[in-house]
C-alpha cells in the first residue's frame, strides 16, 4: 500500500506534459512550467503544493497519519503525505488536483489578458489627375 520514493515519482512524471527540473535547487516535477510537486530529499514524504492555507490547514486536521508540516512549511500552502501512508490512486488524485489548480490559473490569466489585434491596414487614397 505505501509507495517508494522511486514509485511516487514515476506518478508524478506519468502525467501529460510532466518534466523534470530544479525547484530551490532540489529535483521537482513541473507542469507547464508550474511545481506539481517532489519527492522530499531528508522526509520519506512527497512535497504538495494545496491551494491555500485554509485547504492545507483542513487537510491536516482531516488526515493527520497521512499529512503533516515541518517548520520550512508552515507559512506556505504546502504539506507533506507521507510514503508510508501514501498509496497510488490517492497520490494520483492528489497531483491532478494540483494538475487542475494549474490550468484553471492559466485558463484564467489567458482570459484575463488583452488580445492582440491585427493592425488596420493603411488605405491610401490616390489623387486624380
Amino acid at each position: 500500500m505505501s509507495l517508494t520514493r522511486a514509485e511516487a515519482r514515476k506518478i508524478a512524471l506519468s502525467f501529460e506534459g510532466a518534466s523534470e527540473g530544479p525547484y530551490f535547487g532540489k529535483p521537482a516535477v513541473f507542469v507547464a512550467e508550474k511545481f506539481l510537486t517532489r519527492v522530499h530529499t531528508k522526509e520519506e514524504a512527497m512535497v504538495l503544493a494545496i491551494g491555500s492555507m485554509e485547504m492545507r490547514d483542513v487537510m491536516l486536521e482531516a488526515e493527520p497519519g497521512l499529512f503533516y508540516i515541518t517548520d520550512h512549511y508552515k507559512n506556505f500552502p504546502y504539506l507533506l503525505a507521507r510514503l508510508s501512508k501514501l498509496d497510488r490512486k490517492t497520490l494520483q488524485d492528489l497531483l491532478n488536483a494540483r494538475r487542475l489548480q494549474i490550468e484553471a490559473k492559466a485558463k484564467k490569466k489567458r482570459a484575463a489578458a488583452p488580445t492582440k489585434k491585427a493592425p488596420a491596414k493603411k488605405i491610401v487614397k490616390k489623387k486624380r489627375v
